[in-house]
């Protein structure tokens, strides 16, 4: 009996298995780490910042950094505080005086606030931020230039009965019409919602 052929793996399952091997290899080494790299932070836009070097420091001495948003959510947070309803025309001025002062994502923030609670007239506000025809001819200040966002605050105000927002709405849709027959695939996704 010869057992030394028995014993032979054939050359073609000896190729597949060195291919398995490196493919395991190649596998193991390509695979990343758990860990991410940290992305690199966004700079700042300009006009959002606002010093506060004219604000009083806190009387213990400790140097308190106030932020983007602080003065809004600290004006929340009183009007909540009072235990009482909060009043969308109170913070409406709020968000003007804010807004007049440049402290641009503050008076936004209250300005969201206030048209979400009903204020027809912040929403009107929103909507000129966010509407492009308006975002050009505004300072650098403004948020974001979002036909979509437009359309969505306008349509409050209109429902709260402003009729310039029902004006601009219109305009818009007109300027997104435009924008969609020339191939502009958010303006033609936008028309969906007017119809």
């Amino acid at each position: 009996m010869n057992t030394g052929n028995a014993s032979k793996i054939p050359s073609f399952y000896k190729a597949l298995m060195v291919a398995i091997a490196v493919v395991t290899l190649l596998a193991v080494w390509l695979v990343p780490d758990n860990s991410q790299p940290t992305p690199t932070p966004l700079p700042e836009l300009p006009g959002t910042q606002k010093s506060d070097a004219g604000l009083p420091r806190p009387a213990d001495g400790s140097a308190a950094v106030i932020l983007d948003g602080d003065r809004a959510r600290d004006f929340v947070a009183s009007l909540r505080s009072d235990s009482k309803e909060s009043d969308p025309d109170t913070v409406f001025v709020e968000a003007e005086r804010l807004q007049g002062e440049g402290y641009i994502v503050d008076a936004h923030l209250l300005y969201r606030f206030a048209a979400r609670h009903g204020h027809g007239q912040a929403a009107l506000v929103l909507g000129t931020q966010a509407d492009p025809a308006f975002y050009a001819a505004t300072s650098p200040d403004t948020l974001q230039d979002s036909p979509e966002q437009a359309y969505k605050w306008y349509s409050m105000a209109a429902v709260a009965g402003i009729e310039e927002a029902v004006t601009r709405l219109q305009a818009l849709h007109q300027n997104v019409k435009l924008s969609a027959s020339a191939g502009d695939e958010r303006a033609q996704h936008l028309l969906l919602l007017w119809q």
